[in-house]
């Protein structure tokens, strides 16, 4: 039986992930700050949405406001009615919705209020934006066990999951979520000769798919995403 796949709508990246994001993964977009992390994120989500792909999208660092904004200003369609497929939940739609919540039970809330947009709205893909703040936001004693939860939560939730997650540099060692993942993304900015920085992408892993592990240029060239071969 043939894998359905998830397009990630960047030019030439789908090929090397031999073909797209299966169904169901859970994928980190995992990098450094400046690397167009939640952008690429939302580019899957904002396509995927267009072609009837149902989306959920929940912003924890930034609102709904400045990120329509940013994208906006990146040449993508915001109005309402380009977005009917895609529900945007910021921290502040969050937060009103669990504000009887006592903090120590942020994470099951959290939880709660997302079953009841999937329920709700159907999706097939969701964001979280971003996988550090919704840490510090759920009051967890124990990491490892935490994401452990986390992960197995998303699986049963059976949605194509989309984590942002940053990391203070490309050699930052391999924490929990990077092995519970199915499919990781690095994005980092690399320097070129003496005087600029290239953004570039490589897919760590993919479970299931014959993916190309090289680093790529990722570049944001009229109005959408593309790779080419990394200088």
């Amino acid at each position: 039986m043939d894998m359905e796949l998830i397009s990630t709508y960047v030019k030439n990246l789908d090929r090397e992930l031999g073909g797209g994001i299966p169904k169901g993964h859970i994928i980190l977009i995992s990098g450094t700050p400046g690397t167009y992390k939640s952008s690429l994120a939302f580019n899957i989500v904002y396509h995927s949405s267009r072609e009837g792909m149902g989306a959920i999208y929940t912003l924890l660092e930034q609102s709904r406001d400045s990120l329509l904004l940013q994208m906006g200003r990146m040449g993508y369609d915001i109005r309402d009615s380009a977005l009917s497929e895609l529900h945007i939940a910021d921290l502040g739609k969050i937060r009103q919705a669990l504000s009887g919540v006592e903090p120590k039970s942020w994470d099951k809330g959290f939880r709660g209020y997302v079953e009841s947009l999937v329920e709700e709205h159907l999706p097939e893909i969701l964001v979280i934006d971003s996988l550090p703040v919704l840490e510090i936001l759920s009051y967890f004693k124990n990491r490892r066990e935490y994401l452990f939860h986390l992960f197995s939560w998303l699986k049963s939730l059976q949605l194509t999951t989309i984590l942002v997650n940053e990391k203070p540099s490309i050699t930052s060692p391999f924490g929990d979520e990077d092995f519970l993942a199915d499919g990781i993304l690095q994005t980092a900015l690399k320097p070129i000769g003496t005087s600029d920085l290239q953004r570039q992408i490589r897919c760590i892993k993919l479970r299931a798919m014959n993916h190309n592990t090289s680093w790529f240029a990722l570049e944001f060239r009229d109005g959408g995403f593309r790779i080419a071969p990394a200088i």
